[in-house]
């Protein structure tokens, strides 16, 4: 519980006080400084890692598809609903540690579902679009290669469907 607070909290400052395209740097540079820090926590690295390494992916993809220039808007968008889908997830699976094993793996099926069915790029690259997604110790267990907001947007529908 201890550490969903403490991803809460990161969660919310990475994401707040932001202009043209301050949200997404503002992301990119905290996960940075936690990767840096050798005294930062496993989980917080862990979820920095996979929050550095998609917002790269998505912004180096970008603008090698586009030629030139990305939307700033686009690339805050992105970055706020990255940081939204991963803390719901980790929120969801708070709350599920006093269930059973299965209601843990239905909701990581769910959050892997997301990512897969809304991919930004439709990278044929998949060992590396999904390295998270195929390394067994990995707590972010997601396809690089999504589009942020419909994926929080799926999961945001399927909460309010199962109300």
């Amino acid at each position: 519980m201890k550490k969903l607070i403490l991803l809460a909290a990161f969660g919310l400052f990475t994401a707040t006080q932001s202009n043209a395209q301050e949200v997404f740097n503002q992301v990119v540079s905290n996960a940075k400084l936690v990767l840096e820090d050798p005294k930062a926590d496993q989980f917080l690295i862990a979820i920095s890692q996979f929050k550095y390494t998609a917002l790269q992916y998505l912004c180096t993809t970008a603008i090698k598809r586009k030629g030139g220039p990305v939307e700033a808007d686009m690339l805050d968008r992105q970055a706020y609903a990255l940081n939204h889908f991963i803390i719901s997830y980790f929120s969801e699976l708070a709350k599920a540690q006093r269930s059973s094993d299965t209601a843990q793996k239905d909701i990581m099926k769910k959050y892997w579902r997301a990512t897969a069915e809304n991919p930004m790029f439709n990278d044929a690259d998949k060992e590396k679009t999904e390295a998270f997604l195929n390394d067994p110790e990995c707590i972010t267990p997601f396809s690089i290669d999504t589009n942020w907001e419909l994926a929080d947007r799926f999961i945001t529908e399927k909460k309010n469907k199962s109300k």
